[in-house]
């Protein structure tokens, strides 16, 4: 067993204006109600060495990776909650029959899903259809809640800082592992093979979730990220470029794709992530939608599809 901290590692976090609301162009109730023009800053002097608990089941990395499960789960939709840091975070995690089916032969894949500040994860993963992909690509499905339905919030968005935090950043990144941990222990995913996508501020955190690899320290050393690839969907730099991009590691694959009438997340933002990643040496896959509003652009309408998303996912496993 493992316990695992995160601390940020001589990073000063200038957190973007997280410029989400509410768009009648998309039915994904993706709305932002961060209620303020800037959000936090996060000094590393601020963010305590807190534990984030023990591992649930995930192997060291000097386990041989197992080659099934030895006892089933049951396919359905299970609504769980986890206790990060003395917070209850929330979840739905997923669990098709054709997944379960599946899991004789071996461990599956596992996507999650971060919604747009004001959602929730099981509408988010519901409306843009992610739920019908997992069960026709026999993958486990996470849709976790944001605190106060956004990431990265600060004490004005309700963040109560009882972690000894000003914002809830730390305590989101322990939440995935969190989910990680229990979707290897309970619900047969195969670590090689998780992934992690997200709309307008949950794209925010997936790109955090990315370049943080490598400025993040943990109790057990640098941090990294356990993400195979990354699909960032009306997305930005949450950090406004205060992160050197260069430094970060593991670079692993990140799509990102904006629509260019975007009037939300403003295209530029969007355009210039992707330029920063690919001039700071990453694989970037960059798709301009023009004309597309503030929506989730995995939709046929817009030459993409959810199945084009987990293609490029199951295309990019841990190496």
């Amino acid at each position: 067993m493992m316990t695992r901290t995160i601390a940020l590692l001589a990073v000063l976090l200038l957190i973007t204006p997280a410029c989400d609301q509410d768009d009648s162009s998309t039915d994904t109730a993706v709305e932002d109600v961060t209620g303020g023009d800037t959000a936090p800053d996060v000094d590393p002097g601020d963010v305590p060495e807190d534990p984030a608990g023990e591992e649930a089941g995930m192997p060291d990395a000097d386990d041989p990776e197992p080659d099934g499960i030895a006892v089933l789960p049951d396919p359905g939709t299970y609504r769980e909650t986890a206790t990060v840091n003395g917070m209850t975070r929330s979840y739905v995690m997923v669990v098709p029959e054709t997944a379960v089916a599946a899991m004789p032969s071996g461990r599956v894949p596992f996507l999650i899903g971060l919604h747009g500040a004001g959602d929730t994860g099981e509408n988010f993963i519901t409306a843009v259809g992610l739920t019908s992909t997992a069960a026709s690509n026999a993958f486990v499905l996470a849709g976790p809640d944001g605190f106060n339905r956004g990431w990265f919030v600060e004490g004005a968005e309700g963040w109560p800082g009882t972690d000894g935090n000003d914002t809830s950043l730390q305590n989101d990144i322990d939440f995935m592992f969190e989910l990680i941990d229990v979707a290897y222990s309970t619900y047969g995913i195969d670590p090689d093979r998780v992934y992690v996508t997200g709309h307008s501020r949950g794209a925010g955190m997936t790109g955090l979730l990315a370049f943080g690899s490598g400025h993040f320290t943990t109790s057990l050393g640098a941090y990294e990220s356990p993400f195979a690839a990354y699909v960032v969907n009306a997305g930005y730099d949450a950090t406004g470029g205060s992160v050197a991009l260069s430094v970060s590691r593991p670079k692993r694959p990140i799509w990102v794709i904006h629509g260019t009438g975007d009037t939300v997340v403003p295209y530029s933002y969007g355009e210039s992530f992707a330029t920063d990643l690919t001039s700071a040496g990453w694989d970037v896959t960059w798709t301009p939608v023009t004309g597309a509003g503030h929506s989730w652009l995995f939709r046929s309408t817009y030459g993409q599809t959810n199945q084009d998303l987990w293609d490029f996912c199951l295309a990019n496993p841990l190496p």
